[in-house]
């Protein structure tokens, strides 16, 4: 059975089409790696948002207490339209956004020093990587620095940072 000159150009096309979706898919990792990236970028704002609040409340009312649910108690009330401040008017402790847990603090001396997530991937290095937000810039200054892999990241807090736009 002899095959049209457009049968097997249309054949190689299809061929050449399939060989794209495929190594696009292994490239990029699929659906599945993109839902873990999307994930991380909820997480790291929502680590973002918990330590800016930290900060708010150092600075307001000193040693953050070992239950975090009293920080959320006082922020409300601190941060009511009554008793507004610049950068903590949105300032609020939120959960891992995936997992529903509270993020580790790590303690020195009964100081919070550093806040840790866990991350499902790692991220590139690049200037398009650089978080932006100010007031949480000053207050956890490596934030935005690329992760080479998933796993638990540490940030360092600086709760004593100035707390403007």
């Amino acid at each position: 059975m002899a095959y049209s000159q457009h049968t097997i150009y249309g054949g190689g096309l299809v061929a050449v089409i399939i060989a794209a979706c495929v190594a696009g898919i292994a490239v990029t990792g699929g659906p599945g790696e993109a839902r873990k990236e999307r994930e991380d970028r909820a997480r790291q704002q929502a680590v973002s948002d918990t330590a800016l609040a930290l900060a708010c409340y150092h600075q307001a009312f000193g040693e953050i207490p070992e239950d975090l649910t009293l920080v959320e108690t006082e922020l409300a009330r601190v941060t009511s339209k009554a008793h507004q401040q610049d950068a903590c008017t949105q300032a609020e402790i939120r959960k891992d956004p995936v997992s529903g847990e509270d993020f580790r603090l790590t303690r020195q001396a009964g100081v919070v020093t550093q806040i840790c997530a866990e991350f499902a991937t790692g991220t590139p290095s690049g200037p398009y990587n650089r978080y932006s937000y100010s007031p949480t810039r000053a207050v956890i200054p490596d934030l935005g620095e690329p992760r080479e892999t998933g796993g638990e990241r540490c940030f360092d807090l600086n709760l004593s940072a100035k707390l403007e736009f």
